[in-house]
């Protein structure tokens, strides 16, 4: 399944997300799990992927659905981008954060019906990538709002 906007954040280990979005109990090496059950995608800055095993990056991808998005930025080593777009079984899209179109992101500053504008131009182009630079829930869940609303 593909999406016109995979909506989702930098990174799923935030820490004041510990006690508002994920369960109290639930051991650090489930939230992967747990993230993409609520997002479509996760944007992973360079320093956060491109030094691991490959390995590592077939469990993630293991531990999320298929339709599930990893939008990494790119590593400036066209091997390493090949080697990760492999082991993430094809559902990891390399990214230039300073360039690539496709991605747009947002924080807790960010005004809704500007941003509504731009992903509505932007999907009118191809498949968008909307990301939370600050992980900001009550923002989050405004901007979900306003793609479910908007049929995206």
């Amino acid at each position: 399944m593909s999406y016109a906007v995979y909506f989702g954040a930098a990174g799923w280990n935030h820490p004041g997300w510990l006690e508002t979005f994920y369960p109290e109990d639930m051991p650090e090496d489930w939230r992967l799990a747990f993230y993409n059950t609520q997002f479509r995608c996760n944007y992973l800055e360079r320093a956060a992927w491109a030094g691991l095993a490959p390995e590592i990056w077939a469990q993630w991808a293991q531990e999320t659905q298929e339709s599930f998005c990893f939008v990494l930025e790119s590593s400036a080593s066209a091997e390493i981008d090949a080697a990760a777009a492999e082991a993430f079984g094809g559902r990891a899209v390399i990214v230039d954060s300073a360039q690539d179109a496709r991605l747009l992101w947002f924080d807790a500053a960010s005004d809704l019906r500007t941003l509504a504008a731009q992903v509505r131009e932007r999907v009118a182009g191809g498949t968008v990538y909307l990301i939370s630079r600050d992980a900001d829930l009550p923002r989050m869940e405004q901007v979900r709002t306003a793609i479910e609303l908007m049929g995206l």
